[in-house]
Formats: C-alpha cells, structure tokens, sequence
C-alpha cells in the first residue's frame, strides 16, 4: 500500500511542468522498492519495465566493447512502444555496471525528455546528496547535483 505522503508527492510531481520528466523513488533497501510496484501499477496503472532485464537483453549478443554506445539506443528502443509514459522503471542496476562506462543519470534524465519515468532508484537522499547503493557497495555514486527539479527525487519512507 502507497502512503499518503507518497501518493501526494508523486501527484504533485506529475502535475508540474518539467524539463526532464524523471522522478526517483529512493530507498536503500530495494526490496522495499520491489514491494510498492503493485501499488504503483495498481493506483497509477504505470506499464512496468525493467531497465536490467530489456537492456541485457539487448546488449548481450553485441562484442563487450560495443555495449557501451549501443546503451542510449538500446533505452531509447525500450522506452518506445510506451510513448509518452509514465512507465515504472525498476532493475536500473545494470547502468551502473562499470564495464559499460555510463552515466545512468544523465541517460534516465535524456530519455525522460520523450517518456515520462518514474525510477525506483536503491540509494539515499540526504539533503541535496543522491547516491546510489551504500559506500561499501563496488557501484557506490553520488552526485550532488541531479539537474532534477527539488520534488523529483522522492524519498520513500
């Protein structure tokens, strides 16, 4: 079941005029963001689509040294059949593979100028600080500026 202050905060957000549509629902436990997808699909009626699973899919038969620029393109072909979203992001561990050398936020920020997303993103929000995974985790990032606006980044309680 959603919070109200989740509900709320989500409204609020979609309702806003925005340069990049992504929203970030973030909580360091990811099984706690597992948990709120079927409130999410069933209040919203948001597709569902995990970024991990589509895009492995697609970078998988392509050399190791290819998958790097193929990403974007690869999002971009994911995210199409959805128009102009929203759609339910999950499984975004993927982009933080180091082998593949990308910036996830800045791609979820691009393709969510054409789509609407809404990123369950496994990290913190602390002040003006967005990280993703905890400091002993290999992925560990952080980035004091998100470009997103203020009420974007949703702090799941």
């Amino acid at each position: 079941m959603l919070s109200p202050d989740l509900s709320i905060t989500l409204s609020m957000w979609l309702t806003g005029t925005h340069y990049y549509r992504c929203g970030l629902v973030v909580h360091t436990d990811i099984r706690r963001l597992q948990q709120i997808v079927p409130s999410l699909t069933t209040v919203y009626g948001w597709p569902v689509c995990s970024l991990g699973s589509v895009l492995s899919a697609a970078l998988l038969p392509l050399l190791p040294a290819q998958r790097s620029s193929a990403t974007a393109a690869a999002l971009a072909q994911a995210l199409q059949p959805y128009g102009a979203g929203p759609i339910l992001c999950t499984d975004i561990d993927l982009l933080f593979e180091p082998a593949l050398r990308l910036e996830p936020l800045r791609l979820l920020r691009d393709h969510s100028r054409q789509t609407t997303l809404v990123v369950l993103w496994p990290g913190a929000w602390v002040g003006s600080l967005l990280t993703y995974a905890v400091p002993a985790h290999a992925h560990y990032r952080a980035w004091n500026r998100t470009e997103l606006p203020l009420n974007a980044v949703i702090p799941l309680i």
